[in-house]
């Protein structure tokens, strides 16, 4: 057989076969780019100061508008996801996040680069809530986890790593004089990954589900069956629905929205200080540029290999388990940090890569499993696009507020963190349903939650 049918509309064996094989990587391969670009802006923060002089608050400034154009292209994109398909928007982000780009290599002025930043966060929101939600969306229930946990965070990951990769390269190679290309190089790279998932994404099919959602049966299952989920979907069977957002403020539905986002919210409220702030925090104990990289880039591959070992676990595991024991660890972290980190740069080294590894093998991967799993299909881009949108208004307001309360208080100012950490076990203590999420995305969306 030459191709796969379903009523009039086909797809080749070979288009199938790419289908099965890619879709899911090009889909998370817009977080390479988001961890790329919210890391970038912190590693060149070390050179960036050296041409604009920058104060506390400009730092600050600089690292924040990206998470607020971020929430806003989150929210807003996510719900036009859910209208126009999760495709169309993948299309036109990544075209604004590469002319955004391009332009913030060439910048003159400080303000400049905050609204060239501030646009680059939209596209980033426009493809995070989109990828979020297609993601859940053709990941069998068996893998949800590792795919949208872990696969969308490796590549998080995978994008600062090579940020900071890049910066060691351009500061061996461009000299002291022009020390400026360094950090118009790292802008200007961005619009390069961008351009080639542009390009790959062209071949991807729309979500199954929301084609189904949406009346286009025959489309829709000429896809499910490309991705090998005939099995799955027809045990649980996605509906076409009426799209009202009054379905999320009541009853269990209503519980699972306020959970998932307060979760992701404390995560981004304490996450960001290890995972976009490092240079900034080991610059102030007055490491040189080479060892502040070394160390940066060290945490980050330290993240990896949490996502690598959690994206094994979390299917197998009970989810709220896991939550809980990762919580109790991030709040004694955050609290040797804050209250020893300045006593020695071995304690605030290790402290930090404690605090990397345990924020991604835990919450880094279940606040994006249960924030997806919280809304049904016809608002999940919404949806997932509200609460991401949510917790990046935390981020913003934490990296904007850090580089000045360490220039006032020294490490001090990181031990109030402890504090969010020992909330978001409290959370999870007290939602034991928050165990039982690894069936049928319609079930989990539908249902009542049980605990397990």
């Amino acid at each position: 057989m030459s191709h796969t049918d379903a009523g009039t509309y086909a797809i080749t064996e070979k288009d199938a076969r790419f289908i099965k094989k890619h879709s899911s990587t090009l889909i998370a391969f817009g977080e390479f780019i988001d961890g790329y670009d919210l890391t970038v802006i912190s590693v060149a923060m070390v050179f960036l100061s050296k041409t604009f002089a920058l104060s506390a608050l400009d730092k600050g400034l600089l690292v924040a508008v990206s998470f607020v154009g971020t929430a806003v292209g989150l929210i807003v994109f996510g719900d036009l996801s859910d209208r126009i398909g999760r495709k169309r928007v993948f299309a036109f982000n990544l075209w604004v996040f590469i002319l955004s780009a391009i332009a913030a290599a060439f910048i003159t002025q400080v303000w400049m680069l905050w609204v060239m930043r501030f646009l680059i966060g939209v596209a980033v929101g426009m493809d995070l809530s989109t990828s979020a939600a297609f993601l859940a969306e053709i990941a069998p229930a068996r893998r949800r986890g590792r795919i949208t946990g872990a696969l969308l965070n490796a590549m998080l990951v995978f994008g600062a790593i090579f940020s900071v990769i890049l910066a060691l390269s351009l500061y061996a190679v461009v000299p002291d004089s022009h020390q400026e290309w360094i950090w118009r190089g790292m802008f200007l790279f961005a619009a390069v990954p961008a351009l080639i998932v542009l390009m790959l994404r062209r071949r991807l099919p729309e979500s199954p589900r929301w084609l189904i959602q949406n009346g286009q049966e025959a489309k829709a299952w000429a896809i499910v069956h490309a991705l090998g989920l005939a099995d799955e979907i027809t045990q649980a069977r996605p509906q076409a629905t009426r799209r009202s957002y009054a379905t999320l403020l009541h009853g269990q539905a209503r519980k699972r929205v306020v959970v998932a986002t307060a979760f992701f919210m404390l995560n981004s409220t304490a996450g960001p200080v290890v995972s976009f702030m490092g240079p900034i925090i080991f610059a102030a104990v007055g490491l040189k540029e080479t060892n502040n990289l070394l160390i940066t880039l060290a945490a980050n591959v330290v993240a990896a290999l949490a996502l690598i070992i959690g994206g094994t676990q979390i299917d197998k595991v009970n989810r709220r388990t896991l939550g809980l024991y990762t919580s109790a660890v991030l709040t004694v972290a955050a609290a040797v940090m804050g209250l020893l980190g300045g006593v020695s740069p071995w304690v605030l080294a290790i402290s930090f890569v404690v605090w990397s590894f345990t924020t991604y093998f835990g919450p880094g991967m279940l606040s994006v499993v249960w924030s997806v799993e919280a809304y049904p299909t016809e608002l999940r881009g919404f949806g997932a696009g509200f609460t991401q949108s949510m917790a990046r208004v935390m981020s913003a307001t934490v990296v904007f507020l850090i580089p000045v309360l360490m220039d006032r208080f020294g490490y001090i100012a990181i031990a109030p963190f402890a504090l969010v950490y020992l909330a978001m076990f409290l959370l999870v203590l007290t939602n034991p349903w928050l165990s039982g999420t690894s069936g049928h995305l319609e079930e989990i969306s539908a249902d009542e939650p049980q605990a397990v």
